[in-house]
């Protein structure tokens, strides 16, 4: 009796599965113009899909002939369809966690006009973070005022109201009198603190803290804001994917995922009990309503012996059980930022306005070694984000001992960022199989390129800024990557800057730097795909691929440069479901 109620049991629930498979609906999508992003099949007239998978791809009547007259017809009207695009390097939590936070506008240049914005802010919930007065996304060209803040911020009334203002970077902030009390970076402590916290903390001419502060003491600054809860970040990662979605972008690495929002990165060493973004991603997928694949990388610190790894792989097998979400490596902060007045970019010459100072210089190499290739052994992902020609000497080294010990591994590990390369690092991305994820909206002239670097920067070292032509022409692979919240996650603004070197004020030298429209394209679909470790399922339109696509309103290989920036996305696919416009 009791084996034939199992075996009905069992009756059923494949009978279930047999009529759910047959319920999948085949379509058919015809009628526009497509790219692939493969090679081998660059322009097919048509696609089909099933379900959440490309089942074919080619010739229309061929593929029409495969899934037959019944398959649902899905019309392009002459629409640009191409392969969801993928974004290398996003903190898409973060950036969603920042629609809940209050932005501070930019070009405020008077006293008055802050008072007046604080005064219209002043029962906005959104500035508030658990008695702190918080505000997001501060422009850079405030660190040359920085006075004005202190004397709006630091006014008698503020004398018990802890404020901060995140700076747009990611790695420097303001704090006023009383939140620098209350993380007790305080005059006093500075004789006995660490090099790199005294290091990072601004200074008036007569040597008191003036309140700003980087990545060291910003950690400081950021440790005295109670913890962000799961629920709080669930709801920035949907932001963040929804906007993902609307610029057509169905998959990325988000870069440090073992730490919540406004929680210390660049002194913390996370351990396998740190979680960060992880639980509430893997909530999120498991649920169905995250509309992206995730290659997730876990913060390792620089100095970190090579046992951190075995933390990392305890996390890994904890969280790399949903499709959608994997955690795929790790992320080093090899340097810092090159602008004034943080200047902690690792550069091959000593800074002009810091005479002997090029930047950190404490990293123990070996140790160094063992942790990546450590973690290559391990199939990890190595990620590093470098600024400066010595910081991406130091990660190509790191690789090369990680080759040498492990042999070719297949693991593709990536730099980011890659402002200044130094001309003997080029051809090693190639050798070393590394790949270039660059953030090339920030390759116009503007004043991160200019004001906070000129007379600061030996001028050898700003001939050649984000050199994407360079890298291309000794063959690396480029993916595109925005460090959103830090600039835009539109890769049409980045692939206009890439193909043009033009920004707020003027194109940026030299024009050998600028890059083919098509390469760009192939950044951020395949060449990212191969980045973030998921070229098997996406990143092209091919048989057995995730179905995941994005439509634009023109072609965006034949439009002018400028009509390209301007393109709008029509709709974007998700594994065979649409999830921009959200139906």
């Amino acid at each position: 009796m009791k084996f034939s109620r199992l075996f009905l049991v069992c009756a059923l629930a494949a009978t279930s599965l047999s009529v759910l498979a047959q319920q999948e609906t085949t379509t058919l999508i015809y009628g526009g113009e497509i790219y692939s992003a493969d090679p081998g099949n660059p322009h097919p007239q048509s696609i089909a899909i099933k379900g959440s998978k490309i089942i074919a791809v080619g010739n229309y009547h061929d593929v029409l002939a495969q899934v037959g007259q019944d398959a649902t017809h899905l019309d392009l009207k002459g629409k640009y369809l191409l392969p969801g695009l993928i974004d290398s390097h996003a903190h898409v939590a973060y950036a969603g966690f920042q629609t809940v936070t209050l932005a501070f506008p930019d070009g405020m240049k008077d006293i008055t006009a802050i008072e007046k914005f604080v005064a219209d802010n002043k029962n906005n919930s959104q500035r508030d973070l658990n008695g702190v007065q918080f505000y997001s996304n501060l422009n850079l060209d405030y660190w040359n005022n920085i006075s004005l803040l202190s004397a709006v911020f630091n006014a008698d009334e503020y004398k018990d109201i802890p404020v901060v203002l995140a700076g747009s970077d990611a790695h420097t902030g303001w704090a006023n009198q009383a939140m620098l009390r209350k993380a007790n970076l305080t005059d006093d402590m500075l004789g006995t603190a660490e090099p790199g916290i005294k290091a990072g903390v601004g200074l008036t001419a007569s040597g008191k803290i003036n309140g700003f502060v980087a990545e060291g003491a910003w950690d400081y600054v950021l440790n005295a804001i109670p913890p962000v809860d799961d629920n709080k970040i669930a709801q920035g990662i949907l932001a963040g994917t929804q906007e993902m979605n609307r610029f057509g972008i169905t998959a990325w690495m988000d870069p440090i995922s073992n730490v919540r929002p406004l929680a210390p990165v660049f002194n913390a060493h996370p351990g396998r009990h740190d979680e960060g973004l992880l639980p509430a991603y893997t909530t999120l997928a498991e649920k169905g309503k995250l509309n992206g694949h995730v290659t997730a990388l876990a913060l390792v610190n620089i100095h970190s012996t090579p046992a951190a790894i075995d933390d990392v792989v305890a996390l890994r097998d904890k969280f790399s059980h949903t499709p959608d979400v994997r955690l795929g490596g790790i992320k080093i902060f090899q340097d810092g930022v090159i602008e004034y007045p943080a200047q902690t970019a690792k550069l091959s010459e000593a800074y002009l306005n810091r005479p002997g100072y090029s930047g950190d210089n404490t990293l123990d190499k070996r140790q160094y070694c063992q942790l990546i290739a450590k973690a290559d052994a391990e199939h990890l992902i190595a990620h590093f984000h470098a600024i400066g020609d010595r910081a991406v000497s130091e990660a190509l080294d790191g690789i090369a001992c990680a080759r040498q010990q492990n042999g070719e591994s297949g693991v593709m590990h990536s730099i980011t960022h890659l402002e200044v390369v130094g001309p003997q690092s080029l051809p090693r991305f190639q050798q070393l199989n590394v790949a270039a994820s660059m953030q090339l909206l920030w390759a116009g002239k503007d004043v991160a390129s200019t004001t906070l670097i000129d007379g600061k920067v030996p001028a050898p070292l700003l001939k050649h800024l984000y050199p994407a032509g360079d890298l291309y022409r000794h063959h690396a692979l480029i993916a595109g990557a925005s460090d959103w919240p830090v600039s835009s996650p539109n890769p049409l603004l980045a692939i206009y800057t890439a193909v043009t070197r033009m920004g707020e004020m003027g194109e940026l030298p030299p024009a050998s730097e600028k890059m083919h429209r098509e390469a760009m394209l192939q950044a951020y679909t395949l060449n990212a795909a191969k980045v973030i470790g998921r070229d098997k399922e996406i990143g092209s339109i091919e048989a057995g691929k995730s179905a995941d696509f994005a439509v634009f309103d023109r072609n965006l290989e034949n439009v002018s440069i400028e009509k390209l920036r301007d393109a709008k996305v029509v709709w974007t696919m998700f594994e065979g479901k649409q999830v921009y416009p959200a139906q």
